[in-house]
This record gives C-alpha cells, sequence and structure tokens, in this order.
C-alpha cells in the first residue's frame, strides 16, 4: 500500500473535538477532566487537540474511557457517537496519508462497507464545519483563549484528502467496487476547489443523459450519489434529469427509498455492498417515519430540496398508513408543503408538492 500510515501520521481531531464537546457537556476543565480519569492533563491536551490521536489507543483503554465519561454523566447517545469519530479519524488518516495515489482495495475503509448518515457527517465535519445532528446543542468546553468551533485540518492535510477522492474515483478499484466509487464521489462532493467541480462535470455530466436499466439499481444510487455531489457544487440540471429519468421507474423510485431508510438507520443490518437494496425494495420492513421526518426538515433544501420533495411524495405512496395513522405528523407536513409551496418551485417538483398536499387531505378524512 502506497502512503503507509505511521503512527506521527494519524490523525484524531474529529475524535479529539467529540471528546471536548463531552467536557463541555460535564462543565470540566481539562485539568477537571485530567483529575477524573487518572491522566496528566497533557494527555487530555493531547487528546482533545488530536496530537496524541484516540485512534492510536487500545480498543480496551477507549471501551474504560467511555464509561468513565458516561459514568461522569455525559449523555450515553454522545459518547456513543466516539465509534463513528474514531472510524472518521481512520478514513481521513488513511486518505491524507496516501495523498493523490489509490490504496489497495482490500485496504480502503471506502469499499468496506455502506455508509450512514452518522459516520459521513463525521468525516465531513472538518471540511463544512457543520456538527453532526446530534452534536449540534453541546455547550462549549471551559478553556483559556479562542475556542476553535469544529475538527480542523491543515490546507494541506484537506487538499491531500480530496487529492486521494480524485485519485480514488479515478482508478480502476473504483471500477472494482460500486461501493467505494460511490462513496468517494459523494465525499468528492465537499471539495471546495473549482478544479474538482470542474472534473466532476466534464467527467460524469454527460453519463447522466443516458438512461439507466430499471434492473441496475446499484447504478442509479451511484447516479444518484454523483448527481448530489455537482448538486453540492451550484449545478443542479444533473440532480434533476435524474429525479426525472431514473426514478420515474418504480424499482429505481423504491431503491431510492431503501437507500434513505439505511442512511438514516432505519433498515439497522449494515451491508458491504448494495443487496440491502434488493431487501428494502421487496418488503419495507422499515416504518417510515424517521425518514418522513428527515424529508420534511429538509424540504426545501436548497441542495437537495427536488430530491427530498420527489422522495416524500414516493414514501406517502409506498407507505399511505404514515399520514392516516399520525395525525401530528400529518399537521407537520401539511405546514411544511404549503411553505414549501411558497417558495416557488415549479414543474414536477410543484406538482408533486401539490399532491402531497392533496394526500394530507386526503389522509385527514
Amino acid at each position: 500500500m502506497r502512503g503507509l500510515v505511521t503512527p506521527s501520521s494519524e490523525i484524531g481531531v474529529v475524535s479529539g473535538f467529540v471528546l471536548k464537546l463531552i467536557r463541555g457537556s460535564l462543565a470540566l476543565t481539562q485539568a477537571d477532566l485530567a483529575e477524573r480519569l487518572g491522566v496528566d492533563i497533557s494527555t487530555i491536551q493531547g487528546w482533545e487537540s488530536g496530537k496524541r490521536p484516540l485512534t492510536a489507543q487500545r480498543a480496551a483503554d477507549l471501551l474504560r474511557l467511555k464509561t468513565r465519561l458516561t459514568m461522569l454523566g455525559a449523555a450515553p447517545s454522545v459518547v456513543a457517537s466516539f465509534q463513528n469519530a474514531i472510524e472518521a479519524d481512520g478514513i481521513l488518516t488513511l486518505a491524507i496519508a496516501a495523498g493523490a495515489q489509490p490504496i489497495n482495495i482490500d485496504m480502503n475503509p471506502l469499499a468496506a462497507a455502506v455508509h450512514r448518515r452518522n459516520l459521513v457527517h463525521m468525516i465531513t465535519w472538518p471540511f463544512t464545519g457543520i456538527a453532526p445532528p446530534h452534536l449540534r446543542n453541546l455547550p462549549s468546553a471551559p478553556g483559556r483563549g479562542p475556542v476553535s468551533k469544529h475538527p480542523s485540518l491543515t490546507h494541506e492535510n484537506q487538499a491531500r484528502f480530496f487529492d486521494h477522492l480524485l485519485a480514488t474515483v479515478d482508478s480502476k478499484n473504483a471500477a472494482q467496487s460500486p461501493v467505494l466509487q460511490r462513496q468517494a464521489m459523494y465525499l468528492l462532493g465537499f471539495d471546495p476547489r473549482s478544479g474538482s467541480a470542474e472534473w466532476l462535470s466534464s467527467k460524469h455530466r454527460r453519463a447522466f443523459t443516458v438512461r439507466i436499466a430499471s434492473t441496475n439499481l446499484p447504478a442509479g444510487i451511484a447516479a444518484r450519489s454523483a448527481t448530489i455531489a455537482l448538486a453540492r457544487r451550484g449545478d443542479s440540471d444533473p440532480l434533476r434529469y435524474f429525479i426525472k429519468h431514473t426514478l420515474n421507474s418504480e424499482p429505481h423510485a423504491a431503491a431510492n427509498l431503501a437507500y434513505w431508510a439505511y442512511w438514516l438507520g432505519e433498515i439497522t443490518e449494515s451491508y458491504a455492498d448494495d443487496s440491502y437494496l434488493i431487501a428494502g425494495v421487496d418488503d419495507y420492513a422499515w416504518s417510515g417515519g424517521r425518514l418522513a421526518d428527515h424529508l420534511l426538515q429538509h424540504l426545501d433544501d436548497s441542495v437537495h430540496s427536488h430530491l427530498n420533495i420527489h422522495s416524500l411524495w414516493v414514501l406517502v405512496l409506498a407507505k399511505p398508513d404514515l399520514l392516516r395513522g399520525n395525525q401530528e405528523l400529518r399537521q407537520r407536513t401539511a405546514r411544511r408543503v404549503e411553505h414549501a409551496l411558497d417558495a416557488g418551485f415549479d414543474g414536477e417538483t410543484r406538482d408533486e408538492l401539490v399532491n402531497l398536499r392533496c394526500a394530507v387531505q386526503l389522509a385527514g378524512r
């Protein structure tokens, strides 16, 4: 493997920042926490700054740390987020160490499992400055001097991370692993450099004008991730084309819902490939409540609004009892749909909003 990771190149900024937030939720200084954990204050400082990465700790030591933090009063759900934070640091470490070289596919964590929202939010946190939802309301940790708002990476390390994603998407490894290609492509959408946006557009925009067979569900999800990456960079036309010409197929529409359900954790089993799409399409064993909540919260999101509106409409068609059996959800849907209609959507998206309004009215009778 090129770009071999050494102890000195370990990245620990995400897990370190989570620890800082936990300390803030406990209203403890670094000295206070060091005393309660029985370690030197320099250890706490090293963990929080990432200079002494938590990723380098033994599993048993991490388990003891999480147990102690919980016993000190930290919310168990926040402490549990350490797992995703440490995994995110591991992905950042490998990518930054490799730089503009692909990693052997059997060593690449982007090829090992289909990622969920909570992990992806941890990976992108240093680039977007947007904390994962369950961490956003935690108080700042007590301390001296300027307080960082999010985990940070040097400009060089940010460039190396995105250079690695570019090399990965363009490598033979990506052709061998649809999951690797899709996940690298999605993360590449967070690269602020104009060159990456131009590369994304030139390499993939033409492909979005080709219809995808209704039986090729993984290709549909791959196109979904790529069009979202372009939409994040300000080019929403491919995403709208994808909705109109791929998600109009019932199998792809169902696969889109299954992907959403997996992304949000409604499909609870973890998968290394796209077989969850078939399972999600076949039985709709997940309730849809969590997905409905998410789509309503982001119904007029500037990047994903067309996809979110379309997905909510298809979800209501697939699971009509969602609105019939939940008055609060029905009322919230009515409010959000009216707000979205006032935002001035046109074409198919407006038609779907009008259909959603009618569905709410019918469900309330």
